[in-house]
């Protein structure tokens, strides 16, 4: 057998680095059929695929995409043409930079400082279900317009969409708890897209129900939905598990560390960006191809579905020197965590601008933090990847 064809979805999880990089070195376009699907993992493969939708399709065969199959359709990752532009055109005017300059920290500083607060009390933390995911996942709903969703439901959300978004094996219990999720979800969501249907405001719920349409009409719940899910889903996840990997990083380098302390203006920008590099919080932007196509000494057929790893290629030794090691001192260009194409994240400038925030206020409150020693994290997971939990302590943080 291959190597390809060993990979389990458990070692996927605990760590997919050394695969990819082994993948990367002998065969960089390969099928993995525990998940099955065609990894593509060299940078200059990833952003081709990323880039080229009349090859690479988002729009996949019925019941192939996890996505789909979990939150419906049509969604904003699942669409190409007229139906993304569409989507888009609902999805971007609340996160473009202008706009997401005049609120973003406001917003994120009245989440995060009670937290803070409470941290303070404490005298140490678990970082991740303390501090980054709360403000994460607060910080979407708000902007998005929900308001009276709590933060251990949204968590409780955000954890359900995410078995049925990456269950590429189709293990029927994650089906069963993302379906249940799912339901909840457009339950609970409903509700707010009437009120807004009826009176417009300035959330992002808003803009995509009025946003390009003809006055006196509005876009449909039904479509918007799934949408809204994955939504919820990375919007929660990516800026709260980065700026946890973020953290990590600088934890265990106490030099860049210090850069951080001494100049934050200069260098939280730059540890967020090489944290997102280091660590992909959302590792694919997945396809299917429309014709066989020869990429990486392989071909691979028509109909396939394609991983395009952006996780793998914000690795890639071809792209950046040694590419394991954490470093905020790089200047080797972009990272791929926010993807490529026309499907990059809509909501990139809210999420870094979240992560720059919320590490910055963390640091200033606590500039001593360390690791708990004996608890130290461990990251799992490879579509979603993050420490599973982040034990620190501190001495002189203000109260």
């Amino acid at each position: 057998m291959s190597f390809a064809e060993n990979i389990t979805v458990e070692a996927l999880e605990a760590d997919p680095y050394p695969i990819y990089a082994e993948l990367r070195r002998s065969a960089p376009v390969a099928f993995v059929p525990s998940v099955n699907l065609w990894f593509v993992t060299r940078w200059k493969d990833v952003e081709l695929v990323a880039k080229t939708p009349d090859i690479f399709s988002a729009i996949v065969r019925a019941g192939v995409s996890p996505v789909e199959r979990s939150f419906g359709k049509p969604t904003i990752l699942t669409s190409d043409g007229e139906v993304h532009k569409d989507l888009r055109g609902g999805v971007d005017p609340k996160y473009r930079p202008r706009t997401v300059a005049s609120y973003a920290g406001d917003l994120v500083r009245s989440i995060a400082e009670p937290y803070l607060d409470a941290i303070a009390r404490r005298g140490s933390a678990e970082l991740m279900a303390d501090y980054f995911e709360p403000v994460s996942t607060l910080s979407l709903a708000r902007s998005l317009g929900l308001t009276d969703i709590d933060m251990p439901t949204l968590r409780r959300w955000f954890y359900g969409l995410a078995q049925g978004a990456i269950n590429f094996e189709n293990d029927p219990k994650r089906q069963d708890i993302s379906d249940a999720i799912g339901a909840e979800v457009s339950k609970a969501v409903t509700p707010t897209l009437e009120r807004l249907a009826r009176e417009p405001d300035g959330s992002a719920l808003s803009h995509m129900l009025h946003d390009g349409m003809a006055e006196g009409r509005t876009r449909s719940a039904d479509y918007l939905m799934p949408t809204i899910k994955v939504i919820l889903l990375g919007g929660m996840q990516e800026p709260g598990h980065g700026a946890g990997s973020i953290l990590v990083g600088l934890l265990g380098n106490p030099g860049q560390l210090r850069q951080v302390l001494d100049d934050p203006d200069t260098f939280v920008p730059k540890a967020v960006d090489e944290g997102l590099r280091w660590v992909a919080p959302i590792g694919t932007q997945t396809r299917e191809t429309t014709r066989a196509v020869e990429m990486g000494g392989t071909t691979i057929p028509a109909g396939a579905p394609i991983a395009a790893l952006v996780s793998s290629a914000s690795r890639d030794e071809s792209r950046f020197s040694d590419p394991e090691r954490f470093d905020i001192n790089r200047d080797e260009g972009n990272h791929a965590a926010f993807g490529f194409g026309h499907h990059f994240c809509s909501g990139r400038f809210f999420a870094r601008d979240q992560m720059c925030l919320a590490v910055r206020l963390l640091l200033e409150r606590f500039p001593d933090l360390s690791l708990v020693p004996g608890k130290e994290p461990v990251f799992r997971g490879w579509e979603f990847r993050a420490p599973t939990t982040l034990h620190v302590s501190f001495g002189a943080g203000c109260p």
